[in-house]
């Protein structure tokens, strides 16, 4: 078989589960930092500074907020509950330049915390709260855009996630003056424009305010999320279902699913009409009747094998739907992993829901994901970087009001060094993006690619046939004005046998057409890198093999 055509690089992305030599010849088993969309690999996004060092403070969350026009601001909550305003590539501040944070602390005794924080929105009114304090809130009218402990609720009462429903805030996770109520679901009375609820308890004339405990739950709720008409509620093993009906009860409860939850707060996110969920041995979607795993069979092993469930808490995702993305991230000790001794999120496996492919991603101690939109124009007096470190063109500076995802990337110190500062990193593509802010080479990391274990058995060749690849034609090409690439082609003669590789061969993508090699072997495997950050595509590739039979 003097030539093997491989097409639709793309199409299957990386499934680390299963047996290499059991996947289609098209599929890889190690690949991060790049992604797999509409029959190609691609470089993955990189990470450009949105944000100057935070030394300030610990950075805790951040979360956007949408603007009608211009431009989205970025609440950042720190450690001590001290909610600051990011917008426009600073933190506000006052008329002397110091710090203005639109939410303080009173009192003395304020110890740091790590407790997740969530936000939502409801009527124009944004709310934050952390399970240790009293919500607080942002009204349309509030002097200088401050946030204040929430009107009409009971100072004695803490809970685990505020979220809308709705024309009602729900609170679930219940602590009442001292007294745990894990399973209870607090709702508010209905919400007006531009206001906060009137009434939690009941108690005012006309009021739907009230609670219901799900006593049948046999873990705390974590977190819950709107689903269309719906509200799903989450513990760590349990989904129930709140529906609206009106009348004298107002909410109907249901349980819907008794072996899935939630892995943590912020870990659900709606797209299309389905719930993506981040779960303690599983990532699943649903539609509030059935459930499907989208990682069972591909990545679930590798992905719950790495994980740090110590640091459970520290999971979140985020959906980019720029690239139609849902990142799923947290700490792992995977063989891939980058950052690993920080103690925030250093790793994200990312589905990309239209192609339905898997890829991993590194994050640099990433503690919180938003979206927001930000100015990004860069004049030839403000520039500071090359045109190889920036994103975006002339057009797309014209008209900088596009989202994208944000994270917040924490400071962590390793035997008292320095090994990262926090900041905000604006998440893009390199050569075809759009924010000009300039990419972080540090926090950014190269594109991994790895195929091993390929047996040609597709091509009706026996296993016990001897492989050896002479030369390879690749399908690739990149916008950068850097063409090279670097193929390292190995093999290995029995199933579980580690590949070994020769020497890297560098192919330069806009002068040459063949990669020569003389690797052999009964399971043939190859490696795909670059030295520098650029965009690419990498299609397919013709394989010059032949097969001398038994060895």
């Amino acid at each position: 078989m003097p030539n093997l055509p491989i097409r639709g690089l793309g199409a299957v992305g990386v499934v680390t589960d299963a047996d290499p030599y059991n996947l289609p010849i098209n599929g890889f088993t190690r690949a991060k930092n790049v992604r797999f969309t509409e029959g190609k690999v691609e470089h993955g996004p990189v990470y450009r500074d949105v944000s100057a060092p935070i030394t300030s403070f610990n950075p805790m969350f951040a979360s956007g907020i949408y603007a009608l026009d211009g431009y989205d601001t970025v609440v950042v909550v720190d450690e001590l509950f001290t909610v600051r305003q990011f917008q426009n590539g600073a933190f506000r501040v006052d008329g002397g330049g110091n710090d203005y944070p639109l939410y303080t602390v009173g009192g003395s005794s304020n110890p740091p915390s790590s407790l997740k924080v969530t936000h939502t929105t409801l009527a124009d009114v944004q709310y934050i709260n952390r399970p240790n304090r009293v919500p607080i809130a942002q009204t349309p009218a509030a002097s200088n855009n401050a946030f204040s402990p929430l009107q009409y609720w009971n100072l004695g009462h803490r809970t685990k996630a505020l979220r809308s429903f709705g024309d009602f805030l729900v609170a679930l996770n219940m602590t009442e003056n001292g007294a745990a109520y894990p399973n209870r679901v607090r709702f508010s009375n209905i919400a007006l424009a531009n206001n906060v609820p009137n009434d939690w308890t009941g108690t005012v004339a006309g009021s739907s305010a009230g609670f219901v405990d799900l006593v049948q739950m046999s873990t705390p709720i974590i977190d819950g999320a709107t689903l269309g008409p719906n509200f799903l509620i989450y513990s760590q093993d349990q989904v129930w279902m709140m529906e609206f009906v009106g009348g004298t009860f107002i909410f109907n409860f249901r349980k819907i699913f008794d072996d899935a939850g939630v892995i943590s707060q912020n870990c659900i996110v709606e797209v299309g009409g389905r719930h993506y969920v981040f779960d303690r041995d599983d990532i699943y979607v649903t539609d509030g009747n059935t459930r499907e795993s989208i990682c069972e069979g591909r990545v679930r092993d590798y992905i719950f094998s790495g994980i740090d469930l110590s640091k459970a808490d520290k999971s979140f995702v985020l959906h980019n739907n720029e690239l139609e993305e849902v990142y799923f991230c947290y700490h792992s000790g995977d063989d891939m992993a980058e950052f690993a001794d920080g103690d925030c999120c250093n790793r994200a496996a990312v589905y990309n829901y239209r192609d339905d492919t898997w890829t991993f991603q590194d994050l640099p101690n990433v503690v919180a994901g938003t979206l927001a939109n930000m100015d990004s124009t860069v004049t030839y007096t403000t520039a500071t970087q090359t045109y190889e470190n920036v994103g975006g063109s002339y057009h797309s500076q014209e008209s900088s009001f596009q989202r994208h995802p944000l994270l917040l990337s924490r400071q962590y110190t390793v035997g008292g060094v320095n090994k990262s500062e926090s900041r905000i990193l604006g998440v893009d593509t390199i050569d075809t993006g759009s924010l000009s802010q300039s990419l972080n080479s540090t926090l950014s990391k190269p594109a991994l690619l790895e195929r091993t274990g390929i047996d040609l058995d597709e091509q009706n060749v026996p296993l016990s046939g001897y492989k050896v690849i002479n030369r390879v034609y690749p399908q690739i090409s990149t916008p950068n004005s850097n063409n090279d690439f670097r193929f390292n082609f190995g093999a290995a003669d029995i199933p579980t046998g580690v590949p070994n590789y020769g020497a890297s061969t560098v192919f330069d993508a806009a002068a040459g057409y063949k990669v020569d090699t003389r690797m052999a072997g009964r399971y043939l495997s190859y490696k795909l890198a670059t030295d520098t950050f650029k965009d690419f595509a990498f299609t397919g590739m013709d394989i010059d093999v032949v097969v001398t039979g038994k060895r």
